[in-house]
């Protein structure tokens, strides 16, 4: 089990609450920022289920889940990636908290018994999103952005939140290109600039 890896991490039995559960890992590892962070992006992505006809219950745990692996340092989140031969992008080199979207669905399935696919994927490319989304991807990627875990409204937050009335792909194209515009990107992950390139293209 990938907690197994880092004698820093602690963990204790599950209940089968996913909210309680999520709730103590992050808690007794310091994280208790990530935990309301998650409880938000959980709760957007609840609301964005509704009007775009998904799951309700796959976008809530999806949500919980998708900042997980927050637990684990970033320099450890590298050498888990090289250790277990992941494929890491000059991005994940770079700035290795990136690779949280992925070992987050590791720790979902592993940790959590997470086995919905859809649910691993959204929480897989949450932070870069990727080339031909589904709905959940792009659902999980925006409810991220509109409940950031920064303090007060993001700036972006009145603009993404208008096109998310219009489509998904909308507003995924909007928090990007606003990302873009002012030079916030430090290093595009490669799966973001696939994603943005073909958002673009579809306007």
């Amino acid at each position: 089990m990938i907690f197994d890896n880092f004698s820093y991490i602690k963990t204790e039995p599950l209940s089968g609450d996913i909210r309680t559960d999520v709730k103590n890992i992050l808690l007794i590892n310091g994280k208790s920022k990530t935990y309301i962070h998650v409880a938000n992006v959980a709760d957007r992505n609840a609301l964005i289920s509704k009007t775009y006809d998904l799951d309700h219950d796959k976008c809530v745990i999806a949500g919980l889940l998708h900042d997980i692996s927050a637990i684990i340092k970033p320099e450890d989140m590298l050498k888990y990636a090289y250790e277990n031969r992941l494929d890491v992008c000059e991005a994940e080199r770079k700035y290795p908290f990136l690779l949280h979207q992925r070992l987050s669905k590791i720790c979902a399935v592993e940790y959590f018994n997470i086995s919905d696919e859809e649910i691993l994927l959204a929480i897989e490319c949450h932070t870069t999103l990727k080339k031909c989304p589904t709905k959940y991807e792009m659902s999980l990627f925006i409810a991220d952005k509109l409940a950031w875990d920064r303090e007060g409204i993001p700036p972006f937050y009145e603009e993404v939140n208008a096109a998310l009335d219009i489509s998904l792909e909308a507003a995924c194209y909007k928090y990007m290109e606003y990302m873009v515009d002012n030079d916030m990107i430090l290093c595009p992950h490669d799966n973001w600039i696939e994603a943005y390139e073909q958002l673009k293209n579809m306007r």
